[in-house]
């Protein structure tokens, strides 16, 4: 379904994100503080701050939000 880079993509977290992001996601997990997606060079989690690279959430609806926000800079 997607290739585990690093092996730490947490598939709690990569089941919400589309086909057509997946490329976009360097790595993904969740901890204490909320869930966590760092996206690769190149692409921006635009519904952050600007040229922001990370997403970081508390609720799914929140991480959904913010996933619907990716896209490739330039």
């Amino acid at each position: 379904m997607y290739e585990i880079l690093n092996g730490k993509l947490n598939k709690k977290i990569m089941k919400y994100v589309p086909k057509s992001k997946i490329e976009a996601i360097e790595d993904a997990w969740i901890d204490i503080d909320g869930m966590w997606i760092v996206l690769k060079d190149g692409w921006n989690a635009d519904r952050m701050d600007s040229c922001c690279h990370t997403i970081h959430e508390e609720t799914i609806a929140d991480l959904r939000y913010q996933i619907a926000g990716i896209s490739k800079q330039g």
